[in-house]
């Protein structure tokens, strides 16, 4: 298999940093270029927001925090990415932008930050493998070391 275009999901949590971690080895290694992509969820977003909703603001906080933190292993590792945000549910948003880009392998962490969605609904990383037909990589959570 020859990886050409690699997809990462990420929603700034632990386990898609070590899955932003691990695309940019395989881009680095492969020379392959990277799509980093976040699906806005508004919900996700408003932790300590009080009084009325400034949605357009919460979509720009996102935009800027995958420009910026969430996609810094992209950066380090010296890999040419873009970094795209989109609404919608999850899995089938994330499925949506794999077809765009063309993307020959998704990578996801095993778990986001919506875990309680993740035992109602299932979690992306169990959809996203019935949605694209191509391989999806999902990443555990980083072990502590000892």
């Amino acid at each position: 298999m020859t990886v050409r275009h690699v997809l990462v999901a990420t929603d700034g949590s632990s386990n898609a940093t070590e899955a932003v971690r691990w695309a940019a080895g395989i881009a680095a290694a492969t020379g392959a270029a990277v799509t980093a992509v976040h699906v806005f969820e508004p919900l996700s977003r408003l932790h300590g927001q009080h009084g009325p909703v400034d949605l357009a603001g919460l979509r720009a906080a996102a935009e800027q925090d995958l420009q910026g933190e969430w996609s810094e292993p992209l950066r380090s590792a010296d890999v040419s990415f873009d970094a795209v945000v989109v609404e919608g549910r999850p899995s089938e948003a994330i499925a949506e932008v794999a077809h765009q880009c063309g993307a020959d392998l998704v990578v996801v962490g095993a778990r986001g930050l919506s875990a309680l969605k993740g035992l109602v609904v299932g979690s992306t990383s169990m959809q996203l493998p019935h949605l694209v037909h191509v391989p999806v990589t999902i990443i555990p959570p980083a072990t502590p070391h000892s």
